[in-house]
């Protein structure tokens, strides 16, 4: 079974006054009828909603919304100079999340929080859960950064820490396996010698597997790219153990853009 919670509803005495408090959060207003309105996070992966209670009075909830903000104590203060009314200003908490409380004008219980890793890795987390949930995005693209600053400065102790010692790399069907850190560390830096702006980019995590996308132009030439899809599988300790790559040449986004546009402007 695959659960994700992506969509909260809360019920409220007055829409019009519910949507414009939550559109002063930074919520984004994509639906809305005359007793419902539905928003989207701005980071689009989730939506909240508002539903019009049926008899317009109900007792308090004692369920709290929480929103994350990765600037909090800047985005409280924004709010504050706009009339928001905090029962807590922002706090640090004893299990490691940075949170600030207020109620929405139908006594609705919001906390607006950073805890980033802390959410779900924090450092009471229960042992046995940590071998199967450990991979988390903010960890996968720490990663990501790490590779790639070890490898611009061609820093090959950082680049074998991030490897377990056993590594296996596989570019391909066809290509034999590589294997081991420092084959790897080798394979790469030959393979690194024939790109330049060489990035990589988050696409999502599943389980104890990563995926990025790879890009960097190919030779001398800018209207060519490498563009490669990564899997990258992770121990508990947060090494890499195992690396497929899927990609090869292909025209640059610039380049087949303006192929494009020609096309559309001739038709």
């Amino acid at each position: 079974m695959s659960l994700a919670l992506n969509q909260v509803t809360v019920s409220v005495h007055n829409l019009p006054e519910a949507v414009a408090f939550y559109k002063g959060l930074g919520l984004h207003l994509i639906v809305q009828a005359p007793q419902y309105a539905r928003f989207v996070c701005p980071n689009g992966l989730s939506t909240f909603s508002v539903h019009l209670h049926d008899d317009g009075t109900f007792p308090p909830s004692g369920t709290t919304v929480y929103f994350e903000c990765v600037q909090l104590d800047q985005q409280v203060a924004s709010l504050k100079s706009r009339g928001y009314v905090f029962e807590q200003d922002p706090t640090d908490q004893p299990w490691e999340w940075h949170e600030a409380y207020l109620h929405d004008p139908s006594g609705n219980r919001i906390c607006l929080y950073h805890a980033s890793e802390n959410r779900v890795n924090p450092g009471w987390r229960l042992p046995e859960s940590k071998a199967k949930y450990f991979l988390t995005e903010a960890r996968f693209t720490n990663w990501l950064n790490s590779i790639q600053t070890a490898l611009s400065d061609n820093d090959a102790i950082t680049f074998q820490k991030l490897f377990a010692a056993d590594v296996r790399l596989l570019e391909s069907p066809f290509a034999a396996p590589v294997f081991g850190s420092g084959k790897v560390k080798h394979h790469w830096d030959k393979a690194m010698g024939l790109y330049a702006n060489v990035s990589y980019n988050l696409i999502g995590v599943q389980g104890n597997v990563g995926y990025a996308q790879l890009e960097g132009t190919w030779g001398t030439s800018e209207s060519v790219v490498y563009s490669a899809m990564l899997a990258l599988r992770f121990n508990p300790a947060g090494l890499c153990t195992e690396v497929i790559v899927w990609g090869g040449p292909t025209i640059s986004r610039g380049v087949m853009l303006k192929n494009v546009s020609g096309v559309f402007s001739r038709n």
